[in-house]
């Protein structure tokens, strides 16, 4: 092997290493515990709403990337502000959702900025694939989450 040969390969061996330990890191930053019980998930959380995802748009804050999820809330089950017009997601740790008007069960929390976030670790889900006991739980909210 010529002395190029080796040097390209020592490279290309050093790149894959610094990658795979990249993707570890990245890994680590999104870390979500195991599913809780619907009736957790649902009562927990700062907030639940239903609404529709009308839009999005990035939004670069200096430190932090996010995605503005624009919303329109259609019944809300606890909130601890007004009204809920948009929700953001880190992309570190992104709830992707669609934006063209879909449905959403929608959890998250209130942060100190007053502004409402979610992440993909949050009890999110679309209307109507919600289940026969998640809407008997949303049904009977106000009883069932004291």
């Amino acid at each position: 092997m010529t002395q190029i040969m080796k040097s390209c390969f020592i490279s290309l061996a050093i790149l894959f290493l610094w990658q795979v330990e990249a993707g570890a890191e990245a890994a680590d930053i999104c870390h979500c515990p195991p599913m809780m019980p619907a009736f957790q998930a649902l009562c927990n959380p700062d907030f639940v709403i239903r609404a529709y995802v009308t839009g999005k748009a990035e939004v670069d804050s200096g430190a932090m990337k996010s995605i503005r999820y624009y919303t329109h809330t259609i019944e809300v089950f606890k909130q601890p502000i007004e009204e809920i017009v948009a929700v953001y997601s880190s992309l570190e740790c992104l709830a992707t959702l669609q934006s063209d008007w879909a449905e959403y069960l929608i959890t998250g929390s209130m942060e100190a900025d007053a502004m409402v976030h979610i992440t993909r670790c949050n009890f999110i889900k679309l209307w109507d694939k919600l289940s026969a006991a998640e809407l008997d739980l949303l049904q009977n909210f106000q009883d069932r989450c004291r």
